[in-house]
C-alpha cells in the first residue's frame, strides 16, 4: 500500500458492499471442468462476474461465459444461490466485497474459437480429480454444487 493510501485511510473508513454475481459450469463431454488463470495470479476459477444494472443474472452468467471464454451456450441451468461469509474477498486496504453468486451450468456450447489442446492459453478443461491452485470462491462454489452438476 502507498504511503498516500496509507494515510488517507485513516480520515476514510473501511467499507463492506454486496455485490450480484453470476459464476458457470461448463464441463465438456470428459465431464471435465472449465476454469480459466486469473490475471496476474497463479490461480483458476470459474467463468463468473457482476449483475449490471438491470440485467437478469441469467444473462449475466451468459454475457461473462462468452465474454471471459468465447463460448455461447443454448440454455443456462441456475443450479444454486449462494451467499455468506465464504464469499468475501478482501482488499488490501481493508474495504470488503460479500458476493451473493448465482452459479449455473451451460449447455449447448458453441464457439468460434477453436484452439488445439496443446495450446498454451489461460483457460483449459481440468479433471475433477487433478484440479489446480483455485482461488477460495471457486473452491467454496465448487463443494456446494457438485451433487447438482
Amino acid at each position: 500500500m502507498s504511503v498516500y493510501h496509507r494515510d488517507i485511510r485513516q480520515y476514510i473508513g473501511k467499507r463492506s458492499v454486496v455485490r450480484v454475481k453470476a459464476a458457470v459450469l461448463v464441463l465438456n463431454e470428459n465431464g471435465e471442468i472449465l476454469l480459466l488463470k486469473r490475471q496476474n495470479k497463479d490461480e483458476w476459477g470459474l467463468p463468473m462476474g457482476s449483475l449490471k444494472p438491470g440485467e437478469a443474472l441469467e444473462d449475466t452468467a451468459s454475457r461473462e461465459l462468452w465474454e471471459e471464454s468465447g463460448l455461447t451456450a443454448d440454455d443456462m441451468r441456475l443450479l444454486d444461490l449462494v451467499s455468506g461469509p465464504e464469499y468475501r474477498k478482501k482488499h488490501l486496504g481493508g474495504d470488503e466485497e460479500y458476493y451473493v453468486i448465482g452459479v449455473y451450468a451451460a449447455t449447448g456450447l458453441h464457439s468460434a474459437i477453436h484452439l488445439s489442446p496443446n495450446t498454451e492459453v489461460s483457460l483449459k478443461y481440468f479433471d475433477f480429480h487433478a484440479l489446480p491452485a483455485m482461488d477460495a470462491i471457486t473452491v467454496h462454489l465448487l463443494d456446494k454444487v457438485k451433487e447438482k452438476i
